[in-house]
């Protein structure tokens, strides 16, 4: 597992990515945060969870923007602010849901550690959350198809099955898209498991546009990407960080993918989705 201290300086850096690069530096701080719970929530080997700690030590920790708060108390209103300001983004999808994804993983945080809601933290948080633009660059229609997520298991055996097709889709062309999709609707499961299931309700329209977009394939701005090497381990074992520790850590989605699959995978029984997503997971990995 990560020190705690990891779930208070990934939220730290959530709250203050507003002052440097709202979306940069927040997917750094929701990285951090993915990071402490997977290594919480998933049967990860303790030399994989060290080796974490120690890529976000090496690259992050230190930085300004993982610095600590000054000392406040907490608010009572914190949880209804950050509520109210997510739900104000929902007219449409927003730059690849991140308006839902980060958020999500703050309010998980948050209620873990509810003495750091404090009206600092708070404030920083929100307007991260409205600093995300709609993407209107290309017609968009929400998928007719999309289960509740109020139904953990259909939700994630749906997302699921676009995934497989996604990375397929996008072969050659990076799988950013593949990616968050599982991180959006991660967030739609952990604001469902958070007691957010109105707010969770709402989300489902920018995650049926996400469907829609992702659907169309490559478009001309997907540049061309090579594609991640197989590797004979997976994130919840040491070897795989061991290799993966020789790249860099950009923004943190090596942190933040595997969150998301091992969390739609645990509502899925093993048999033919389950054994072709392992097998291709080394896409997004």
């Amino acid at each position: 597992m990560l020190d705690p201290i990891y779930l208070q300086r990934g939220l730290d850096a959530l709250c203050r990515a507003h002052a440097f690069d709202y979306f940069a530096d927040g997917h750094r701080g929701g990285a951090i945060v993915s990071a402490y719970f997977f290594c919480r929530e998933e049967a990860v080997e303790a030399d994989a969870c060290a080796q974490m700690a120690a890529l976000i030590d090496a690259h992050w920790t230190s930085t300004p923007l993982c610095a600590p708060f000054a000392d406040e108390a907490p608010i009572g209103n914190g949880t209804e602010r950050i509520v109210e300001h997510v739900e104000h983004s929902l007219d449409h999808l927003r730059q690849a849901g991140h308006n839902v994804i980060l958020p999500s993983l703050a309010l998980k945080a948050f209620a873990q550690r509810p003495d750091l809601l404090t009206e600092s933290r708070v404030s920083g948080l929100c307007k991260m959350i409205d600093a995300f633009t709609r993407m209107d660059d290309v017609p968009l229609h929400p998928a007719s198809d999309l289960p509740s997520f109020a139904n953990a298991a259909e939700a994630s055996a749906y997302t699921l099955g676009e995934l497989l097709a996604s990375m397929r889709a996008f072969d050659g062309r990076g799988q950013g898209w593949s990616g968050h999709l599982l991180t959006y609707a991660r967030a739609l499961l952990d604001l469902r498991a958070l007691g957010h299931d109105a707010l969770a309700a709402r989300a489902e329209h920018g995650f049926a546009l996400y469907i829609d977009r992702i659907r169309m394939g490559p478009l001309d701005t997907d540049l061309s990407r090579p594609e991640h090497a197989r590797r004979p381990a997976q994130p919840h074992q040491a070897d795989y960080w061991h290799q993966r520790s020789q790249h860099g850590v950009s923004i943190g989605h090596l942190f933040k993918y595997p969150y998301g699959f091992y969390g739609l995978m645990r509502h899925v029984p093993d048999g033919p989705l389950s054994q072709a997503c392992w097998g291709e997971a080394y896409r997004i990995f």
